[in-house]
């Protein structure tokens, strides 16, 4: 609600301090234990030194990063977005810069790459900070406070985010575990070129969800229903669209642009990726919808349908998935796995929105 300057201020400090204590924590937990994380994510004796001094070193920025990511969401709160939009820019510019310095350049390795990363978020971080030194500013560093109960509402808010995210990192494990049990380093390999394709497409609809959030949240307080039937209606529309596009570039382009991330040689990783992403390819399809839906029910202030999207799509069904589908058809299984579980889950989106727009206690 407008004029509620004062509880903006606490909502702010709260999260500041909520987020930054517990990147603090997991920071000191990679640093001590980078080697017992690393096993922990399926990392063999050939791969356990690079993978722990990765985890070790990109561990070390993570309160940069997480601060980071909160101020970017403040600033765009503030009215503000072209500012943030530059300070992202200018950070993954650097990243890009730093990357080629450290890594190509000076032959840093994997400590390179952490470091590159590192001082790149702390760039974004120190860039996004500074609107919020002044006391001017609308929202600012010096007034509000830590407030229990805005951090138990903030945790349960963004439960269906953090589980997305999670069950990304779920997702990630079961896979190279899996992979590394069937195929070994070679999987893994190709496998992280696909969760690079994969980061592209998802981003761009997790946009998509982020931008119309704040129109069907704006629109669904003020009980204005047609807006918000309207909007979600295009946000599916559009992801949808998305889908296919990047269905059909994934799957028709698929050598050219798996090549760009292997180097010249790398054949048996190479053609195993393009059978892993031509299949991976068909999530496109409908994971969209599934990333919309969950942000329209977040955006509404109902996390719980929220949550269960996310623990359907990141945990129940990829858990189920990679438990059986290989034991059936082998190497195949593995990567219809993720297609799957976001086709399963499509149904229980389609369900829940049938469900709150025939309900009528909700939105008419």
């Amino acid at each position: 609600m407008r004029g509620q300057i004062k509880e903006a201020h606490t909502a702010f400090k709260t999260a500041i301090l909520l987020i930054g204590g517990s990147s603090l924590l997991f920071a000191a937990v990679a640093a001590i234990f980078p080697e017992e994380i690393a096993r922990c994510l399926g990392a063999n004796e050939h791969i356990l030194e690079q993978t722990a001094v990765y985890i070790r070193y990109s561990g070390l920025f993570l309160p940069f990063l997480s601060v980071m990511l909160v101020l970017d969401y403040s600033l765009k709160t503030i009215g503000r977005p072209i500012y943030a939009m530059i300070a992202l820019i200018l950070a993954v510019s650097s990243h890009m810069g730093l990357t080629w310095l450290l890594v190509g350049r000076l032959s840093m390795g994997l400590k390179g790459a952490a470091l590159a990363m590192g001082i790149s978020c702390m760039i974004a971080f120190i860039l996004a900070m500074l609107p919020f030194s002044s006391k001017k500013n609308t929202l600012n560093f010096f007034q509000g406070s830590f407030d229990k109960k805005t951090a138990a509402y903030i945790l349960y808010g963004g439960s269906a985010e953090g589980l997305t995210e999670i069950g990304t990192g779920v997702t990630t494990f079961l896979f190279n575990i899996t992979l590394m049990r069937y195929v070994g380093e070679t999987g893994v390999a190709a496998f992280t070129v696909i969760s690079y394709l994969s980061f592209i497409g998802n981003n761009v609809l997790i946009g998509l969800s982020d931008g119309v959030g704040a129109i069907i949240s704006y629109n669904y307080g003020y009980k204005k229903a047609a807006r918000v039937k309207k909007a979600l209606k295009l946000a599916c529309i559009t992801a949808f669209s998305i889908g296919i596009g990047f269905f059909l570039v994934f799957f028709v382009f698929s050598k050219e642009i798996v090549s760009i991330f292997l180097a010249a040689g790398n054949e048996k990783v190479l053609n195993f990726a393009l059978y892993g992403a031509k299949i991976y390819a068909f999530s496109f399809l409908v994971n969209g919808l599934n990333i919309v839906t969950s942000g329209y029910f977040t955006a509404i202030g109902q996390p719980k349908n929220a949550a269960l999207i996310s623990l359907s799509k990141g945990f129940l069904w990829i858990t189920a998935g990679i438990a059986i589908l290989p034991a059936l058809f082998g190497i195949k299984g593995i990567w219809l796995t993720v297609p799957l579980a976001e086709t399963a889950t499509i149904l229980l989106s389609i369900g829940l929105l049938y469900r709150h727009f025939t309900d009528p206690f909700r939105l008419k």
